[in-house]
């Protein structure tokens, strides 16, 4: 028998939700047909002759060690696990790190940016909230120090990249997870009529780029299966939380008996758990399959020895954000790249700078030790 999430967790779900927003916000055709299952990836992409990654030729040691600062908008597990990980990062390439945080205080957060520069500190990885980016962006500029964003895009109003950033294409991240259920759906249910099969999209639209999922996840299903029923789980009136995903998923499951067997998409791993434990208490899990993105909650719960129902995740190990934004933070300071050069196959026209996109896929549960292990490993760690 399975195991099923367990309760304690809906306590630890914190908001990991923004973790991996923001994208391009473009789309690309999807596939005709969707593709096998997806094996773990690799991050992050070689480079193509361009600088500013792990692959780079570059001695680390032959110069004196950065002083590198990791400024965060607010406090999360992931958080926590990307400074963990940036520590460990300059213990192998000669950086010292030191964490900042502006505690979800957008005033705050530039007041501390403006005492953070004045002690002249040789670079910053930063998270900011897409609204402040144009202000944070002209104070980079005024004191000369380089900085890399992560996890939202840090675009002007026109939607234009004004800081070097590594994000996800959000719609991938619901389209991605269509194409996956939709190649091992038989596995676990044989060869059924597809015809009875009804999806529910966790979302929250309060979040434009988390809303991206959602929308992406929608695009691939009508695509797959024209006038199946769609079902629309939106958790902004009632917030971003377990809590509000169980309410959620609930009631419309509830409402719709005719539904014989269901994919659930999350666009956070708040929400996907609470849709979880909706699933769990109306007792469907022989006719559920659930994926999300994913970055903390589900990995924990399988280290603690759950295999259930939500069995997979659009994967973003905290390293592969950190790391890939020390790298071109890196190729920046040392005066190898420049805003126009750093990562430049990503730049797209009216962009002053590149918002690098993440390769990322599908990861389950027998595959996640060995992806965490490729992943550090790719970037010279240990697990």
């Amino acid at each position: 028998m399975k195991k099923r999430i367990l309760p304690v967790l809906l306590i630890l779900a914190l908001a990991l939700t923004v973790a991996a927003c923001g994208a391009n916000g473009g789309t690309e055709p999807p596939a005709t047909q969707p593709p096998a299952t997806q094996p773990p990836v690799t991050p992050p992409p070689a480079g193509g002759g361009t600088i500013g990654f792990v692959t780079d030729d570059v001695d680390h040691w032959a110069r004196d060690p950065y002083h590198i600062i990791y400024y965060n908008f607010t406090v999360t597990q992931l958080t926590a696990q990307m400074a963990d990980a940036i520590a460990r990062l300059g213990e192998v390439f000669n950086f010292t790190v030191e964490h900042q945080t502006a505690n979800g205080d957008a005033d705050l957060y530039i007041t501390n940016l403006q005492t953070i520069l004045m002690r002249e500190p040789d670079g910053l990885v930063i998270d900011v909230q897409t609204e402040l980016a144009p202000r944070v962006a002209e104070i980079l500029d005024s004191f000369g120090v380089p900085a890399v964003a992560m996890l939202n895009r840090a675009a002007d109003a026109d939607g234009n990249i004004i800081i070097p950033s590594v994000v996800l294409d959000q719609y991938d991240v619901g389209r991605t997870q269509i194409d996956f259920l939709y190649s091992v759906y038989s596995d676990f249910w044989g060869d059924i009529d597809t015809s009875r099969i009804g999806l529910l999209s966790m979302d929250f639209s309060a979040n434009v780029e988390i809303n991206r999922r959602s929308l992406g996840a929608e695009e691939r299903w009508n695509q797959l299966f024209p006038g199946q029923p769609f079902f629309h789980g939106d958790t902004a009136a009632f917030g971003l939380s377990a809590e509000a995903g169980d309410q959620v998923a609930n009631s419309i499951i509830s409402a719709n008996p005719d539904i014989e067997y269901w994919w659930v998409v999350g666009a956070t791993e708040d929400i996907t758990l609470g849709a979880t434990r909706a699933v769990e208490s109306l007792g469907l899990e022989d006719r559920v399959l659930i994926t999300s993105i994913g970055v903390a909650v589900l990995p924990r719960e399988w280290d603690a020895g759950y295999d259930g129902i939500w069995f997979a995740i659009y994967y973003v190990p905290p390293v592969t954000y950190i790391g890939t934004a020390v790298f071109g933070l890196l190729a920046l300071i040392d005066g190898r790249a420049t805003f126009d050069t750093l990562w430049s196959e990503f730049l797209r026209p009216g962009d002053r700078a590149a918002g690098l996109l993440l390769d990322v896929g599908m990861v389950t549960r027998d595959q996640y030790h060995d992806h965490i292990r490729a992943v550090m490993n790719s970037f010279g760690l240990e697990p």
